[in-house]
């Protein structure tokens, strides 16, 4: 599989976790560079799907005053050191104290990982302790996965306002992802999940078309949750390549699924489906 040195600092980019001279390199690669692009558009779903993952929590009504209380028991400042006289005249300058050389910036790394853990739909857990309510969020867990579904679309949208995206539904009914079908038939389709059960070990989502003239659903892509990426199935596989499914005048797929098939060869039919949802119309 083929792929980009810079591709981390783009998950980075979308993260806001650069430093300024890395943010301006990478802005200027991105029109040059698809396999980028295609990881800077996976990550900001992502940031789209976090902006709903937890409800708003109000604070403590007693936290203020802890705050205020925690700042007087702080010990004053230190006295002031003196300071050495000048030297001579004449005398050699002292040389500057050398600066530690600032370590090696792991937070892309951080970033990676949370992009896997959100595609695997890990929730993300407020500590109790850490951040005390007055009352539990009244949001059910339903509602928290459809805000988040909405999220993805309304940023979808807003950068392909051509895009087609579909909410998929677990058994349960509740959004479990999101399929964005780009306006441009030569794009391939992503794959954002929301609340998709975990695959367990050498396991994929396949995302399948129905609907399709024949009613045989087709693979159409395949998302490895190691990274999060949505890639087309290959074209030696028998179905179509990069876009949408079918031929040139054929209608689109009335409906997606999401299955979770073993790593290696896409089946001819799915087999353990987790999602499913139709196009709107």
């Amino acid at each position: 599989m083929s792929g980009c040195a810079l591709r981390d600092d783009a998950v980075g980019h979308a993260f806001s976790a650069l430093e300024p001279d890395e943010d301006r390199a990478l802005t200027a690669h991105l029109p040059t560079c698809a396999v980028c692009r295609r990881a800077h558009d996976e990550a900001l779903d992502v940031v789209a799907a976090l902006g709903g993952a937890v409800p708003p929590l109000d604070p403590p009504a007693d936290l203020r005053q802890r705050i205020v209380d925690a700042a007087r028991a702080e010990p004053g400042p230190a006295p002031r050191r003196s300071v050495p006289a000048p030297p001579p005249t004449g005398a050699p300058a002292p040389a500057p104290p050398e600066k530690a050389p600032r370590p090696r910036r792991r937070l892309l790394t951080a970033v990676g990982g949370l992009v896997a853990a959100v595609v695997l739909g890990v929730g993300l857990i407020v500590a109790q302790g850490v951040l005390p309510t007055q009352s539990p969020p009244s949001d059910d867990p339903s509602t928290v996965l459809a805000d988040q579904a909405d999220r993805v679309v309304d940023d979808a949208r807003s950068r392909d306002p051509g895009a087609s995206t579909t909410v998929l539904r677990s058994e349960a009914g509740t959004p479990a992802a999101v399929v964005v079908d780009p306006g441009d038939a030569s794009a391939p389709i992503r794959l954002v999940a929301v609340d998709l059960p975990p695959t367990g070990t050498a396991r994929d989502y396949v995302v399948w078309a129905t609907g399709l003239p024949g009613n045989a659903p087709e693979a159409v892509a395949v998302m490895d949750p190691d990274d999060g990426m949505t890639r087309p199935v290959a074209a030696a596989s028998g179905v179509p390549g990069p876009g949408s499914p079918g031929t040139p005048g054929d209608p689109g797929p009335r409906g997606w699924a999401v299955s979770i098939e073993p790593t290696g060869p896409v089946p001819a039919r799915p087999s353990t489906v987790v999602a499913v949802g139709l196009v709107a119309t």
